[in-house]
């Protein structure tokens, strides 16, 4: 070990020249040969940093990088556009089948009634009572009529879908991957799409 204030490197001039760096003493020589490892050491730093900057200007930029998972997520967009069309579709229906299935009813029906008329009329092959209930048909017939004229209430029910947290239908978030460089397992993050759309399918 050297001596206090002897030169770490010959050991025998006196050290005039202290590096904070290594808590050392070098002697004007050995301190300008310390310097230039030094030096050399730097210069290995910054040819790294250069060569980092190369391998960063050859990484696809962000938008690159998550082409596929847009692709993804715009694929995800028009299945579930199509699901929501279709889903609106079959409401339309049930909505036209509510509103239209009485009127189609009493039409049937005073159909079948005009029909009973013309031929009971035509033949003349009625009595008291089929007149009696023919009256009663025609009765019933204003009174439908009545009651299809008033509004009917149907509603939308749109409980189910206001459940839906759209927020957590579709997300991305990271996932860890691991991978091998220089024989040093290393934990990487990558993007991934994660969907709960199916438990909201049609």
């Amino acid at each position: 070990m050297a001596k206090s204030n002897q030169c770490s490197t010959c050991q025998k001039s006196m050290g005039i020249m202290y590096c904070t760096g290594c808590n050392s003493y070098f002697c004007s020589k050995d301190f300008r040969g310390h310097r230039e490892i030094l030096f050399t050491k730097m210069e290995e730093l910054v040819e790294e940093r250069n060569g980092l900057q190369e391998k960063i200007n050859k990484t696809p930029q962000g938008n690159n990088i998550c082409n596929p998972l847009i692709e993804e997520i715009n694929a995800w967009e028009k299945v579930t556009i199509e699901k929501v069309r279709q889903t609106a579709e079959q409401a339309r229906q049930q909505a036209n089948q509510l509103l239209n299935s009485k009127s189609i009813r009493i039409t049937n029906e005073f159909k079948g009634l005009s029909d009973e008329l013309a031929d009971l009329k035509e033949t003349e092959d009625y009595v008291e009572h089929d007149l009696t209930r023919l009256k009663q048909k025609i009765r019933q017939f204003n009174v439908d009529l009545t009651q299809l004229s008033q509004a009917t209430r149907i509603e939308l029910n749109r409980e189910e879908s206001e459940r839906v947290k759209w927020n957590r239908i579709i997300y991305v978030q990271e996932k860890p991957v691991e991978v091998e460089r220089q024989q040093t397992p290393t934990i990487i993050t990558s993007m991934f799409l994660t969907s709960n759309l199916d438990k909201f399918s049609v």
